[in-house]
């Protein structure tokens, strides 16, 4: 039976996040940490213009639900 490595231990929800949402989230966490008064929706947009995609190819309460889960489920594996 082959053996589990390590790191996918650790951190196992990180292998199955996607481009788009591990972009999303540290993009996001970047913002955040340079300015804490920054609330997460600006940062989303901040994203949203960065990477050129509108509103309409991804919502931003969806965005921010994303956002929220996978700050969950980073803490989580720590």
């Amino acid at each position: 039976m082959p053996v589990e490595k390590e790191l996918t231990k650790l951190i196992p929800k990180m292998y199955k996040w996607n481009c788009e949402n591990m972009g999303l989230f540290f993009f996001c966490k970047g913002q955040l940490q340079l300015f804490p008064t920054l609330k997460i929706e600006q940062a989303v947009m901040n994203y949203f213009r960065f990477i050129d995609i509108s509103i309409d190819d991804w919502d931003v309460d969806s965005a921010v639900a994303t956002y929220g889960k996978m700050q969950n489920e980073f803490y989580k594996c720590r």
